[in-house]
């Protein structure tokens, strides 16, 4: 009976979990995708080591021989957010035709609210300037005004095919600002607000907003209606 039992055990063991092998980079790029997954369903909080090591089937030592520690993957994974965001607005920037710079502004508008409000960002970033564990320099400086410059860019070109004064390069530096900072808003504060303004109970009315907000800076952009150099 004793020897049924043991062969009963034996059999209802879980078979031990066959260990993946991966480069040094896949590595890295399967634990920043459990890191993303969980900051964007748990916020900052999510962040966990363990549990991420765990989600990806990984030890937590190893997780820091790639890191070094939480802060380093936190910095790596604003870093590759920042990246993404850059390849997906001078992505839609350069497979478009210059003149239709007001067609692509809802693009724009809804690709930087996708990278810095529903995959978490602009929270992680709040909670790093709020707890100074953000790195040195801010990883955003470099992407905004290459945004901005080649936005400007296509903005001029618009006007000197209708035979129009230039925009302000400031004046397309504040579009670029007012994007950033309104999806950052809606990470942040967007639940709240949405609720004071009769929102609350209408999970469709953030896209709705960005599609009105996209439409309208369209618009904006037009030699029609914005700024020049010499108003």
């Amino acid at each position: 009976m004793s020897k049924i039992l043991e062969n009963v055990a034996v059999e209802s063991k879980p078979a031990p979990t066959k260990r993946i092998r991966r480069s040094a980079e896949e590595s890295r790029r399967v634990i920043l995708d459990a890191a993303a997954k969980r900051l964007a369903e748990q916020g900052p909080e999510g962040i966990r080591l363990q549990d991420i090591a765990r989600d990806v089937g990984i030890s937590h030592p190893a997780i820091l021989h790639h890191f070094e520690s939480r802060a380093g993957l936190v910095n790596a994974l604003v870093d590759r957010t920042t990246s993404q965001l850059r390849e997906k607005l001078l992505g839609v920037l350069d497979g478009e035709d210059d003149k239709k710079i007001g067609a692509q502004m809802p693009s724009l508008v809804n690709n930087t609210f996708e990278a810095l409000s529903d995959q978490g960002t602009a929270k992680l970033l709040s909670w790093m300037l709020l707890t100074d564990s953000g790195p040195e320099g801010n990883p955003t400086t470099g992407v905004m005004t290459e945004i901005a410059d080649r936005g400007h860019a296509a903005r001029c070109k618009l006007a000197d095919s209708e035979n129009l004064p230039h925009p302000e390069r400031e004046e397309t530096m504040f579009l670029v600002l007012l994007i950033a900072n309104t999806a950052f808003g809606e990470a942040v504060v967007g639940d709240y607000f949405y609720e004071a303004c009769g929102f609350g109970d209408d999970p469709d009315a953030p896209r709705r907003f960005r599609k009105w907000l996209g439409e309208m800076l369209g618009t904006y952009s037009l030699p029609d209606g914005f700024p020049t150099d010499n108003s």
